[in-house]
C-alpha cells in the first residue's frame, strides 16, 4: 500500500520535486556533530551529542534515559543536565532562503516539564541568524510551547516527557542567503533535552519564464465522465498520454490527443499528459 500511495504521489506531482529541502538532519550518523554542524558549550562535562553517547551505560538509568530522549530512529541530538551552569549551542550549516516561498523550520523536541518549564531552571531556544552566526533572533522557546504538558501530580520523578513536533514559519527571512539555525541550551541544574528530525523546507519561486509557461497551460478532458473515448484539449504539443488507476499503476499509453478507456472497468482514473517541452499535467477522469 505504501508503494502504491508513493506512486500516486509522484503521479500527482506532490512530491519533494515541488519543494526544496534546505536542511534535513535525523542524527542517525555515527559522528557528531554531523557534517556542516557545529557545537560549543561552556561546561566541559556537558555537550550536545548523540543519545547513545550521552547515555552509554548498560545498567539503569542509562538505558531508560536513552530510550526517553531518543525521539526517532536510533539517536537524537541530546544534552544532559549538570549541577553547574551550562550554555551549549548546536548550530546548523548555512543555507539560503533566496528564491523560495513558504519556508518552514520543523523539528521534534523533548524536555522535562518540572525543571525546564515549571521551575524554569533552564531554557531551550531555537534561533535564526541571517549573517552566518553573528546575530541571533529567537524563533521558539520551550517555555511558550503549549505542547508540553504537566501530569499535575507534584512529583518531579514522574513528570511527563512528551515529544512535541514544532513548525515555525521562516517567511520573514525570505531572500536571506546566509542563514543558520541554532538550538541553544541555557541551564543550571535543570534537565536533559533532545531534538531530532530537523528540517528546513521551502517551495521554489518560479522564474518569470516558468510562471508565464504555467499561466499559459490549459488542459481539458472531454467528455468527462466518459463511456470510453477521451479527447484532450491543450495549446501545447503532446508527447504522450498515459492512463493510470488510482494506485498509480500504468494501464494505457499513446502519443495522440485522444485516449480510449472503453476496455477498463467503471471508476476513476488519472490521465497524465506529457508535453514536448518536458512539462506534464495530470487530470482525473470518470469512466461510466
Amino acid at each position: 500500500m505504501k508503494k502504491a500511495l508513493f506512486s500516486l504521489s509522484l503521479l500527482l506531482g506532490i512530491t519533494a520535486t515541488n519543494a526544496q529541502t534546505l536542511i534535513s538532519e535525523s542524527f542517525e550518523g555515527t559522528t557528531f556533530p554531523p557534517t556542516g554542524w557545529t557545537k560549543t558549550n561552556t561546561n566541559a562535562s556537558r555537550t550536545w551529542d548523540l543519545t547513545a553517547n550521552v547515555f552509554p551505560g548498560t545498567t539503569a538509568p542509562s538505558p531508560e534515559l536513552k530510550a526517553r530522549f531518543t525521539l526517532a530512529g536510533n539517536n537524537s541530538a541530546t544534552i544532559d543536565w549538570v549541577a553547574g551552569a551550562n550554555t551549549a549551542n548546536l548550530v546548523s550549516p548555512a543555507f539560503s532562503l533566496a528564491g523560495t516561498t513558504n519556508p518552514v523550520l520543523k523539528f521534534k523536541v523533548k524536555v522535562g516539564w518540572s525543571y525546564m518549564i515549571s521551575s524554569n531552571a533552564g531554557n531551550l531556544l531555537t534561533q535564526i541568524s541571517t549573517d552566518g552566526g553573528t546575530i541571533w533572533t529567537t524563533l521558539w522557546n520551550e517555555d511558550a510551547e503549549p505542547g508540553f504538558t504537566d501530569d499535575n501530580d507534584g512529583n518531579t520523578e514522574t513528570d511527563l516527557y512528551n515529544t512535541v513536533n514544532v513548525q515555525k514559519s521562516l517567511t520573514a527571512y525570505i531572500g536571506q542567503a546566509n542563514v543558520k539555525i541554532r538550538f541553544q541550551y541555557v541551564a543550571t541544574n535543570a534537565d536533559a533535552v533532545s531534538v531530532d528530525d530537523v528540517q528546513v523546507l521551502a517551495s521554489p519561486s518560479l522564474s518569470t519564464q516558468e510562471a508565464a509557461s504555467k499561466s499559459k497551460e490549459s488542459v481539458a478532458l472531454y467528455p468527462n465522465p466518459t463511456k470510453g473515448e477521451i479527447n484532450i484539449k491543450t495549446d501545447q504539443k503532446i508527447k504522450s498520454t498515459t492512463v493510470f488507476d488510482m494506485t498509480g499503476k500504468s494501464l494505457l499509453q499513446n502519443d495522440t490527443e485522444k485516449a480510449d478507456i472503453s476496455s477498463l472497468p467503471k471508476g476513476t482514473y488519472l490521465v497524465k499528459i506529457s508535453f514536448a517541452d518536458g512539462s506534464t499535467s495530470t487530470r482525473k477522469v470518470i469512466k461510466q
